[in-house]
């Protein structure tokens, strides 16, 4: 009390140096609100302005009143009584389990939970069953409702005419079937049907029209001035805040058939806890929006007169009256109902909430106090009742966001939701001017969570699938357009603009920023300039060592240029069906995800909102929707239409002008379907139509939805440019991280990938559709494509231990080691190499050794589509599975607990087992690899070959399963190559080839190593022979005995780790030395020496969160020259939690043999000591005195 004091004083000192902006004065001891803080003077003009000057803004604000038009149309009575109160349950299933009292489980197979269709306008109160045609509830419960409202008219059970329970629409049935009185109808079996609770819930609240309107007249208001909307957001928002206060679903509970999305807390207001939290920003928002005009928009005499109606307490006859009853029923609700863990999601939920709380009161000291809650120490605690005890985003950021800007979930679907989440806080605090110090755009961590997107990115399309994430190989890049726009307003670092660029198409076409800033443009101009002097996005390797992922890239990405035209931002000429923003696949109630496993995600429902999509909600064939579009020139154009898909959308009639040109089936289930290619057209300039009618639905569809993303129109010199690229981006990827399942991660450490002409040839598993196949296969071992030990899956750890890291021109290589996955092993490590053959090709050398166990498994697949080998004698195993002929599919080992603890094998997972239960030699398996998900243009001939070299107990072939999603292939082929042995020691060598309709390798062979003269037969090093089709040979060796020299194959010598050694013509032409002394012909002079490495010891490092952090080293052996090591990783000796890999930026030289490496943005803080005291300061990653080593390259190229 004595700080608040002080500050008050301050400030009241302070206010008459300082020109305020104009407000609203309340009466004296009303309210603490006093002007606009989310929607300012400011950023309503700018807004308005940018309607007058731009296009897509006015098609913003066009849209938005079409909206809010619709919702006017229910007049301001009836939106005020479709306020339900707490009497009234909310329920988002109406039997989750038995789907429909017609046609049972069959409904929830087709059409899914929310697969009941309603329309609150023309037929209010009443849900339709799609399987049947039947109504529910049968009897006439708006008139029971409205019977049972009491003096205040909130609903009543006790007072309601009894009357209206009585079946009108089926009488045959008996008075009291599919009766509803609002908690549900039981039959006779004794199952509970909630109609009534879902009709609320979806209907009128989440997603229904009380939130809709009040979002869509905020929008309205703000974009046109006009106070008709306004006012009727204002009626809407008071009558909300009547009934806040007494809002609860813990007393309607799960076990009577109340179903709500609370993460098991049962705690929530008007739904589940989590889904709350992504809803009052809302109302929240508004309120900061109409907060200026109460007055003025003629609300306050409608309030008014409902209160004298209902005898409400606040009599709301002035303005200050209204704002009071909104604020203090509604706003000041927030942060006890955040305590209760009533308002409680994932990370950053709440804390936007809470966070929007605080800003739009804008009262001194309870502002402050609110966020620094949300910045506080705390956690979810279950006694004496569950409870948060803070928002814990300080400790959240430094604890478990690592160095690299990755949360602690494994998954990089699940990880990519952090971002959002964490953006939803900021921006609400961002540039709140009562609070600067909170605007967590300038947090250090936050900042690096915007480079978790593009360092993921393969071939252009792809984002990889680690962990619970995706699909088997569907292609998708995590993140937005938007976010990396506003990454690049923020930090001006050109990968954002160039991501931004390729997410938008390869275009600029349609970008803009923010409709509320001064000049929105200007983003647009400065990413043309980053395009024109840097070129399109086209990420280098690189090796992530805090999340543990490595990629080897290579290749140059296409110049896909037109003109894009979001659909969100065009003119709607007529739509026949409702129209709303594409929220994202997990929001629509047709994913297949979100039928079976409605929690799932528990993610923000508009986790995807402003992605410049539309949806039709078309219930019945013939619905229709129209855009205008602009064309700039008289010209020949091709047209794309990028489509959504969903398992409930429709087949459409496409016509342009009015002329059908084609017809779409827009039933799928990828998450990004390639382009509609509507053919080639003369098209003038000046407005032209395109329109979307829908003409039926594919068998399998549960709807006649339309989801539509952006038109593009492509010229004659577009096309042009376009035939001249080719599909020559490919690359590898290592994962090294977190692998923990209950953190949504797999058993997948040192998984391998692989992409290149155009496709995922190896593709994860992803998303698991069951608890069971999840535990045992999905997420395991031997479902990767990595080494299983004595039969079981890896223990869980951190992350792995980079020991070396290169990205030369013609040869790439990333080494791990992952001393903790088995705990048997002295060895688990993997170093892989990918060569540049030419510019379209290049393949790699695997080493993946092993040491410690009995049994060693060595498992890889390829993509969708036909095997065959070579070298092998396959005989098929005539039943059961890989684990015996005795096992059956799913039958796990006999002494493997359930669930959880399931540490087995997974083997009874793999079926149609074929055998070699004695390879002779090396052999190849070849996978024509299927487009399964449709990304290329046409049927091409993709092949991934593997020739493994090692020698090896058994072969076995084996199909394996995805997950039964849509879309998922049925099977992939996997390949088990096994050994076994006492105190057995591995080195599995094999050769990756991706090719396309002819091999480009003519042979692949081991070569001969020699120490001493003497032949060397040893597991920790190996040399390889590839012979290209173009006549060049390269021998590819590896070692991890430093101190050897070997002699490979008689025609070079080589000490170091790695080296690579072509000839052409019996003749070298290029040669590769990586952390190694001496590569060169078996007779004459070296082609390379160096120095291998050099090392050292830490004299200091930065303490503090930064983007500026350095290390200050002293080095012992040779000097060379600084400018060799930039670009380079630095190992630094750790206390083995984390690893201490860095890339090093830049190398200033200090005295004497010492240098100050720049590591830019990478933190050295690991976490707080003390997570309730950040007095105590840091934990780090490496300590004073710690050893590190640089390894260094040589490359020598012949003539």
């Amino acid at each position: 009390m004595k700080h608040f004091l002080i500050l008050l004083a301050l400030l009241l000192l302070l206010l008459p140096l300082f020109k305020l902006p104009a407000r609203a004065q309340p009466s004296e001891g009303e309210g603490g609100k006093t002007r606009s803080t989310i929607y300012t003077d400011e950023k309503v003009a700018n807004a308005r302005k940018n309607i007058q000057r731009y296009d897509w803004a006015r098609k913003m604000r066009d849209n938005a009143v079409q909206e809010a038009e619709k919702y006017l149309g229910y007049g301001e009575e009836r939106l005020w009584e479709m306020v339900t109160p707490q009497s009234l349950p909310r329920s988002y299933a109406v039997n989750y389990e038995l789907g429909s009292p017609i046609t049972g489980k069959e409904f929830n197979e087709k059409y899914g939970y929310r697969g009941w269709l309603a329309d609150p306008l023309n037929e209010p109160w009443k849900l339709t069953d799609p399987s049947s045609g039947y109504k529910f509830p049968t009897n006439d419960f708006e008139s029971y409702y409205k019977s049972g409202l009491d003096e205040h008219g909130i609903f009543d059970p006790k007072r309601a005419d009894k009357r209206f329970l009585i079946n009108e629409l089926y009488p045959e049935k008996g008075p009291d079937w599919g009766v509803d009185d609002g908690f549900g109808w039981v039959d006779e079996e004794g199952n509970r049907w909630t109609f009534i609770a879902y009709y609320n819930h979806w209907h009128v609240w989440h997603g229904g029209v009380v939130d809709n309107a009040i979002r869509a007249f905020r929008d309205a208001y703000l974009y046109t001035g006009d106070l008709r909307y306004a006012r009727a957001g204002i009626i809407l928002l008071d009558r909300v805040a009547d009934v806040y206060p007494e809002m609860d679903v813990s007393v309607y509970k799960e076990e009577d058939g109340f179903l709500n999305s609370h993460g098991g807390t049962g705690k929530g207001k008007i739904r589940g806890s989590i889904w709350e939290a992504t809803a009052v920003p809302n109302y929240l928002s508004a309120y900061d929006a109409f907060f200026p005009v109460v007055e003025e928009s003629g609300a306050v005499e409608f309030l008014r007169d409902k209160a004298r109606e209902y005898k409400l307490d606040n009599p709301k006859d002035t303005a200050d009256a209204v704002r009071k009853n909104i604020e203090d029923n509604l706003v000041r609700q927030i942060f006890p109902a955040v305590k209760n863990a009533q308002i409680r999601g994932n990370f950053g939920m709440h804390q936007r909430a809470l966070a929007m709380a605080a800003v739009v009161l804008d009262e001194p000291g309870t502002t402050e106090a609110w966020i620094d809650w949300v910045f506080q120490t705390g956690g979810l605690y279950s006694t004496p009742d569950w409870h948060l005890t803070g928002g814990n985003v300080m400790t959240t950021l430094v604890n478990q966001v690592d160095r690299d800007g990755f949360g602690d979930e494994p998954s990089t679907e699940y990880n990519s939701y952090w971002l959002q989440q964490i953006m939803d806080v900021a921006d609400v605090l961002q540039g709140y001017d009562r609070y600067p110090k909170a605007d967590l755009y300038n947090n250090v961590k936050l900042r690096k969570m915007f480079d978790t997107r593009y360092p993921l990115v393969m071939v252009n399309n792809y984002t990889p699938t680690i962990g619970d994430s995706f699909k088997t190989g569907n292609p998708g890049i995590v993140g937005t357009v938007q976010e990396h726009v506003k990454a690049f307003e923020k930090y001006r670092k050109p990968v954002y603009a160039q991501l931004a660029h390729l997410l938008n198409g390869n275009t600029t076409d349609g970008l803009h920023g923010d409709i509320f800033s001064a000049d929105p443009e200007k983003v647009v101009r400065d990413i043309e300039r980053v395009i024109d002097e840097e070129g399109p996005f086209n990420p280098g390797s690189i090796n992530l060592s805090g999340f543990g992922f490595a990629a080897l890239r290579d290749g140059k990405p296409p110049s896909d240029r037109g003109i894009t035209y979001k659909f969100s931002e065009l003119k709607r000429i007529d739509a026949t069906a409702e129209v709303t923003d594409f929220l994202g696949r997990i929001h629509l109630e047709t994913d297949e995800l979100g039928k079976r496993l409605p929690e799932a995600f528990d993610i923000p429902e508009d986790y995807y909102d402003n992605a410049g999509a539309v949806q039709l909600e078309a219930a019945r064939k013939g619905r229709r929707i129209s855009f205008a579009f602009r064309v700039p020139s008289t010209d020949r154009y091709r047209l794309l239409v990028f489509p959504l898909e969903s398992t409930g959308y429709g087949r459409y009639e496409i016509r342009i002008d009015g002329k059908k040109v084609k017809e779409h089936d827009f039933y799928g289930t990828s998450s990004s379907p390639e382009p509609v290619d509507l053919g080639e057209f003369r098209l003038t300039k000046g407005t032209h139509t395109i329109s979307f009618v829908n003409t039926g639905k594919h068998p399998e569809a549960t709807n006649y939805k339309l989801g539509i993303s952006k038109l593009v129109l492509k010229n004659r010199a577009a096309l042009t440019q376009e035939a001249k690229d080719s599909r020559n981006l490919r690359g590898l990827w290592l994962y090294y991280g977190r692998n923990q399942v209950g953190r949504h991660g797999h058993k997948d450490t040192l998984n391998l990938g692989l992409h290149a002409f155009g496709l995922d040839l190896s593709p994860d598993l992803g998303y698991p559709d069951n608890f069971k196949d999840r535990t045992e296969w999905v997420s395991n071992t031997v479902s990767h494509n990595t080494v299983v030990v004595d039969r079981s899956k890896q223990k869980d750890h951190w992350v792995g231990i980079p020991h070396h890291f290169d990205a030369s021109s013609r040869v790439q290589l990333i080494d791990v080691e992952a001393p903790k996955v088995y705990p048997q092993t002295e060895r688990y490590r993997r170093t892989t190499a990918m060569i540049r053959v030419d510019e379209e090709n290049s393949y790699a050398v695997d080493f993946f050794r092993v040491k410690g166990g009995k049994e060693h498994h060595f498992s890889f697949h390829g993509a969708e589509g036909e095997v065959t080998t070579e070298g092998l004698r396959l005989v098929p195993q005539p039943k059961g599975t890989y684990a015996g002929e005795d096992v059956e599919f799913g039958e796990k080992e006999p002494d493997q607990p359930d669930g959880w603890e399931y540490a087995g094998s997974g083997f009874h997972y793999l079926t149609r087992v074929e055998r070699d239960r004695n390879p002779s030699g090396p052999f190849s398996v070849d996978w024509k690899i299927r487009d399964t998900w449709g990304v290329l243009p046409q049927e091409e001939d993709i092949h991934l070959r593997l020739t493994m070299l090692s020698p090896v107990d058994e072969v076995a072939l084996a199909d394996g399963y995805p997950p039964k999603l849509p879309g998922n292939p049925k099977s992939l082929r996997y390949l088990i190559a096994r050994r076994s042995g006492e105190d057995l020691e591995s080195q599995f060598v094999s050769v990756l080839e991706p090719y396309k309709n002819r091999r480009f390798i003519r042979s692949v062979e081991p070569a001969t190593l020699k120490a001493g003269g003497k032949k060397v037969d040893s597991n920790t090093a190996a040399a390889v022979k590839v012979t290209l089709s173009d006549g060049r040979v390269d021998y590819i060796v590896n070692s991890l005995d430093p101190e050897v020299t070997y002699t490979v194959d008689g025609k070079f010598r080589f000490r170091g780790f790695i080296g690579v050694y072509s000839e052409k013509g019996g003749k070298p032409v290029y040669a590769y030395l990586h952390d190694g002394r001496l590569l060169g012909p078996a007779s004459g002079p070296p082609l390379l020496r160096s120095h291998g490495h050099i090392k050292g010891t830490v004299e200091e490092f930065t303490r503090e969160l930064t983007d500026q952090n350095r290390l200050t080293v002293k080095r012992t052996g040779p000097a060379i020259d600084p400018k060799e090591i930039i670009g380079k990783q630095i190992f630094v000796e750790t206390d083995g939690e984390r690893n201490g890999s860095y890339e090093i930026r830049e190398v200033r030289p200090a005295s004497g043999n010492r240098w100050v490496l720049d590591l830019g943005d990478i933190t050295l803080v690991r976490r707080y000591k003390d997570e309730n005291n950040f007095s105590k300061g840091y934990v780090y990653n490496l300590k004073k005195g710690a050893s590190w080593r640089i390894p260094l390259s040589a490359e020598w190229f012949g003539k």
